[in-house]
């Protein structure tokens, strides 16, 4: 029987600059030393222990050592395609490829963790079984198997689809029984389905709050799509762990993201790709126009508000090809988040909200997940998008 991959031998990694994922400058003149994959040192080249002499130096002149980058919102059985509903596979066979395949597209570009947010069954649980394992490459996965749908409401091809409290409790244990690390609720309707208006709820106040309270009670979170007002305060209301797009924001919503703790996921990747695909079908379009309008404006507000933003791309939608988190840091500070927290938002941030904070952050115990980037990241967060070298569990994978 498989045993795992065999514990990498220590390493040190020296670079002009580190990031730790916790919102700090950067450290000029760095190292981190590896050691079972975890991080046994992380700081100046000149604090290195005196036993790091005898593990081999890797040197990456003109790079930033971060830690692996942190995608808290991706559809692993989707690729990309014009039109989401006819991307997904058929068979469940054609979908855990397509997984595997998307699973490695991530890492290449620098991403160690994912939280997969709707597939038909438990194709992404399986994939992170597989990487945890070491029989495929990929990120770490956290995935909440069949997004929790509204009979006529949206994704209902990956979804499970439920009505009524009763019924809401039943659907998040059966998604534990396949394996799910969280659950994923659509609380309004979304662009790339026809019927309920994106802006208009999908579910009553008491069937959030049924399927909320059961996931909170079995350990699990929730993410909740929820792109109109009225559907975030409901979702934010029943204490829902994220809101994913949210592209109205009110006053009322942004207070309830500061009150719960609550994460906010804008996902800008998402419309940008609807928007900007040549083959995305013209309806798509339209229903995604009026979001894609007010989505930066929302983000200020919130971002002003002091609202604990994470990075997540919704990779697998229209033209949103995986291994885009890097893009989407980039979206977020054009839309005026100050660089280093950006950082944050797609490593320490981002992995404290998946469960796993030492998976976000580079310093002495956490895990072994580095991003070599080109370049001075905190100065040009283009860098992001050109992965030098990555290293999982401490063992160079890129």
């Amino acid at each position: 029987m498989p045993t795992g991959p065999e514990t990498p031998r220590p390493v040190v990694l020296r670079a002009p600059r580190l990031l730790d994922g916790t919102g700090a400058p950067a450290v000029p003149d760095a190292a981190l030393l590896l050691s079972g994959g975890r991080v046994a040192y992380a700081g100046p080249a000149a604090g290195l222990p005196s036993d790091a002499g005898q593990a081999p130096s890797l040197n990456f002149p003109g790079t930033t050592l971060l830690p692996g980058l942190v995608d808290v919102h991706v559809h692993l059985v989707a690729s990309g395609g014009p039109d989401l509903a006819a991307d997904v596979p058929r068979t469940e066979a054609e979908r855990a490829l397509a997984a595997v395949v998307n699973a490695r597209r991530q890492l290449e570009a620098g991403v160690t963790l994912v939280r997969d947010l709707g597939a038909p069954g438990a194709e992404a649980v399986l994939v992170g079984r597989a990487v945890e394992a070491g029989t495929i490459a990929g990120p770490r996965v956290l995935a909440s198997g069949p997004a929790v749908t509204m009979t006529g409401g949206h994704i209902a091809y990956i979804g499970r689809v439920t009505d009524g409290a009763d019924a809401m409790r039943a659907a998040v244990r059966a998604n534990l029984a396949l394996g799910a690390g969280c659950i994923k609720v659509v609380a309004t309707g979304g662009v790339l389905t026809m019927g309920i208006d994106p802006r208009e709820a999908s579910y009553t106040q008491p069937e959030l709050e049924a399927l909320v309270s059961e996931a909170h009670r079995l350990g699990l979170t929730v993410a909740a799509h929820a792109i109109g007002e009225g559907g975030v305060v409901a979702a934010l209301t029943a204490g829902v762990d994220s809101i994913e797009h949210g592209m109205f924001l009110d006053d009322a919503s942004i207070e309830l993201f500061g009150s719960t703790g609550a994460r906010y996921t804008p996902t800008f990747s998402a419309p940008h790709g609807i928007l900007g695909g040549p083959s995305v079908p013209g309806w798509i379009k339209d229903r995604a126009r009026p979001a894609a309008d007010a989505q930066v404006a929302s983000f200020q507000a919130a971002v002003r508000a002091g609202v604990r933003v994470v990075a997540g791309t919704d990779a697998g939608t229209p033209d949103n090809p995986h291994g885009g988190v890097a893009r989407e840091v980039a979206f977020m500070v054009e839309a005026g988040l100050d660089t280093l927290t950006a950082v944050r938002a797609a490593t320490g941030e981002a992995a404290d909200l998946l469960g796993v904070p030492d998976r976000g952050v580079l310093r002495p115990g956490a895990a072994a997940d580095v991003l070599v980037a080109s370049g001075d990241v905190a100065a040009d967060i283009t860098g992001l998008q050109r992965p030098v070298a990555v290293f999982q569990d401490g063992r160079r994978v890129v």
